[in-house]
């Protein structure tokens, strides 16, 4: 053989060496994945918290976590936020006023992404539905569904998965850093800040009627009827900041921890496949929590359906929608014709201000008259009294 050939042969060998090592054990590999996927990991958390009275937020480990805790830890410095803001576009409109605002709360766009009607079938018109809200289940306490779960299931499958390297070749590793990095996790997602930021929202007083609409042009509208019970929507739309001093603090550590954790990984030297296992599987659980469709219920507003209104042409579904609760139509007409109506179509909105107006008066009179006769009351029964 040639020099050169040897040469050749012997830079081949030692690619091949180089590969069959990295197939062996892939530490490189862990190390590379561990800086990416923070925003998932975010929006999975941003789904799952908040799920109950405690602070458990079922968010698998995965190598997502590392890019997100340096990432957390800008915001906390910075802004001070920990939700994301709203992945779908949509505002919020009052029915009572017209008053528009430009949703930013995640629960609220991800309850307009979900829902779902017969009638989104058909691409042309515009469907309103109507709900009240529900005065049994408070809000912002969101019902467990199977993405949550399936959180609780990744972590333990998990934790059994990194006990099989110290069965098979009496290795704890493994299981000390999937425990470690679950611990981790799970510390991450029970921040209080993530409750608070996430439903920050007074009470409602009154009667109130919100609309919820990604703009003119979209086929579908959510009423939503708050008689005395549930949350401010309007409020919760701004995305309050809700800003803890120790959120600094903890994200601080979390971030310095994960580092530990991410040279740990890098001096692995067996069964480094089962970490990738591990952490790959946590990254799955990570994207459906992410990204799956949940109800109403599973995301924190407890609905009664009312009625659900479908027409093809938009201004005919908003003149059925104003027979059923008041100001809905009136408030969304500037949103979905901002060209101006036809002149039947001004004729009825100007008659239907009309007739709102002459019964506003006509309540008030009728309120004022019961108001006086109260006042009158105490005069007429001390003067029977001075009579007596």
């Amino acid at each position: 053989m040639s020099p050169s050939s040897s040469k050749l042969w012997s830079r081949q060998q030692s690619s091949f060496d180089t590969l069959n090592s990295q197939w062996q054990n892939p530490n490189g590999v862990l190390s590379v994945l561990s800086i990416i996927g923070g925003d998932v990991v975010q929006r999975a958390i941003a789904q799952l918290a908040g799920s109950g009275p405690s602070h458990f937020t079922p968010v698998a480990f995965s190598f997502g976590w590392v890019a997100y805790s340096f990432s957390a830890l800008l915001s906390a410095v910075g802004e001070g936020r920990l939700m994301p803001p709203s992945d779908c576009p949509s505002i919020v409109v009052n029915a009572k006023n017209g008053y528009v605002r430009t949703n930013m709360s995640w629960p609220l766009g991800r309850l307009l992404r979900d829902h779902w009607s017969p009638h989104y079938q058909n691409p042309n018109g515009l469907t309103v539905s109507i709900y009240f809200a529900s005065k049994s289940k408070p809000a912002g306490i969101p019902d467990k569904d199977w993405v949550y779960y399936s959180g609780i299931t990744t972590i333990i499958a998990q934790i059994l998965l990194s006990i099989l390297p110290a069965i098979l070749n009496q290795d704890w590793v493994i299981f000390i850093v999937t425990v470690s990095g679950t611990l981790l996790a799970l510390i991450g997602g029970a921040l209080p800040q993530w409750r608070a930021e996430k439903w920050a929202a007074r009470g409602v007083d009154k009667r109130e009627i919100i609309c919820l609409t990604r703009g003119n042009g979209s086929n579908s509208v959510i009423v939503i009827v708050s008689d005395k019970t549930g949350i401010r929507l309007e409020d919760l739309a701004t995305a309050r900041l809700e800003r803890f001093r120790s959120t600094t603090v903890m994200t601080f550590i979390l971030a310095t921890l994960w580092i530990v954790y991410l040279l740990t990984v890098q001096a692995l030297v067996n069964d480094a496949w089962f970490l990738l296992a591990i952490g790959g599987l946590g990254m799955i659980q990570n994207l459906i929590a992410a990204g799956a469709t949940r109800s109403a219920a599973a995301l924190g507003f407890h609905l009664e359906r009312l009625r659900e209104v479908h027409h093809d042409k938009v201004f005919n579904a908003l003149v059925e929608a104003e027979g059923l609760e008041r100001g809905v139509a009136l408030s969304l007409i500037p949103v979905f014709f901002p060209g101006g109506l036809r002149a039947d179509e001004t004729a009825w909105v100007d008659a239907k201000k009309a007739e709102y107006a002459q019964s506003d008066a006509l309540g008030h009179a009728q309120k004022n008259g019961a108001r006086q006769s109260v006042i009158s009351s105490p005069t007429e029964i001390e003067i029977t009294e001075k009579s007596l």
